[in-house]
């Protein structure tokens, strides 16, 4: 492989990952594993923002093109917006550098047809490295989401918080530490002893890194931390959890909330219903909370027997529209017809955890979403169905552009009968 295109190659590999089905972290994990520590993080880099601004790439490219953008072969495409995206939006890389790799690349993965066009292209464009002229372009436009959903968050939230959204989802998240015992001076100390610097997090909940490599971190090792956004962590802080309790984390990869809620409870029992996301719990619970009681479970069909628990913690399989900054994918992956499904999904988790909590019991919901139909409307419709249980306090809803953080949403409710 040719000096400088092995983080590109991977970039590309995560994107036709992507474009199969597979979720951006999963994609990326598999895609860069043998790279280089600095390749790796260029994978993530360009990968990522390529599919944050994937609708201003085209916009630039597609006038350069000789030919239908519905003719280009989907690798081919991805190419382009790879060389684009350097070239527009990252200051630190030479042009020639982004427009040399791409070719090559191409020529590997394609043939030198396609790779004659991608030098044309990026030599225009290169040429050429002004953007579109915003006032022409609609918010979904400007900032590469799709129409439906933009449309769908303009009418709730309103065109001034809506472009705050958009805005907020296209910058790059912070990594944000957790400390599993709850004691961030200790862990901010710790990282301060190592040399390596560290803010505090919107909250006041956990701390703000900047590293290429969690796992070379002081006290990983010792699962001293998790990472968790502020939000998430914000959510899970408001949660009453009794010393003594049984806690059940139903839908609990990649176990982070697991990991903190073992700090708090007597016994914690997790579960997840895919067995590649049962590993992922694993290796966190392993390092963090050994003591975790782990189970391969459809939470819609619990594994325990009625009124075992105390606790329930049903972090929601979501949209995840409170964390496309996160998730660059998810803006992409989601419509309308799978916001349906995920709902209908979230009814029968409630349905089927609701039996295995005693009388005085609490249920918490939590979502990283910023849907109604997922948050607050899921509620109502449980407590319809579900007369023995009531609400317990006030909801919490996070907007990510108001925090600086990801979004999210916690109810809590109590079994009385």
């Amino acid at each position: 492989m040719t000096a400088g295109t092995a983080a590109r190659t991977a970039a590309l590999e995560v994107l036709r990952r992507v474009r199969s089905g597979q979720r951006f972290e999963e994609a990326l994990t598999e895609s860069a594993a043998s790279l280089e520590e600095r390749d790796r993080r260029l994978t993530h880099e360009i990968s990522a923002g390529v599919l944050r601004h994937r609708t201003r790439l085209d916009l630039r490219v597609d006038p350069l093109l000789t030919q239908r953008r519905q003719q280009l072969d989907p690798d081919l495409r991805d190419l382009l917006r790879i060389g684009a995206y350097q070239m527009l939006y990252l200051e630190r890389i030479p042009r020639y550098a982004a427009l040399f790799t791409a070719v090559e690349i191409t020529k590997q993965q394609l043939n030198p047809g396609a790779a004659r066009l991608v030098n044309a292209v990026l030599r225009r464009l290169t040429r050429d490295p002004g953007r579109p002229d915003d006032t022409s372009l609609d918010l979904a436009d400007e900032y590469s989401h799709p129409h439906w959903l933009v449309e769908r968050w303009t009418a709730r939230f309103g065109l001034e918080r809506t472009e705050a959204l958009l805005h907020h989802n296209n910058l790059q998240p912070p990594l944000v530490l957790q400390p599993v015992d709850g004691s961030t001076t200790v862990l901010k100390t710790m990282l301060s002893d190592a040399g390596v610097a560290s803010t505090p997090a919107p909250f006041g909940a956990g701390v703000v890194v900047q590293t290429g490599s969690i796992r070379n971190l002081p006290g990983y090792d010792r699962g001293v931390f998790v990472v968790q956004d502020a939000a998430q962590a914000e959510l899970l802080a408001s949660v009453s959890v009794p010393a003594a309790a049984t806690v059940w984390d139903a839908c609990a990869s990649p176990g982070g909330k697991t990991a903190v809620l073992s700090r708090r409870a007597r016994h914690v029992l997790a579960s997840d219903l895919r067995r590649d996301r049962i590993q992922m719990l694993r290796d966190t619970v392993t390092r963090t909370a050994p003591g975790v009681s782990l189970v391969v479970a459809d939470a819609s069909r619990p594994p325990l027997k009625r009124g075992a628990c105390d606790v329930v913690l049903v972090d929601a399989p979501c949209s995840a529209t409170g964390t496309m900054a996160r998730h660059p994918d998810a803006r992409w992956r989601l419509s309308a017809d799978r916001l349906g499904h995920l709902v209908e999904r979230q009814r029968r988790i409630l349905d089927g955890v609701a039996s295995t909590l005693n009388v005085g019991g609490r249920l918490v919901y939590l979502t990283c979403s910023l849907e109604p139909e997922e948050n607050e409307l899921q509620i109502d419709n449980f407590l319809e169905r579900h007369p023995s249980f009531v609400r317990d306090g006030d909801d919490r809803f996070i907007f990510p552009a108001d925090a600086g953080t990801d979004g999210g949403y916690a109810a809590q409710l109590r079994r009385h009968a």
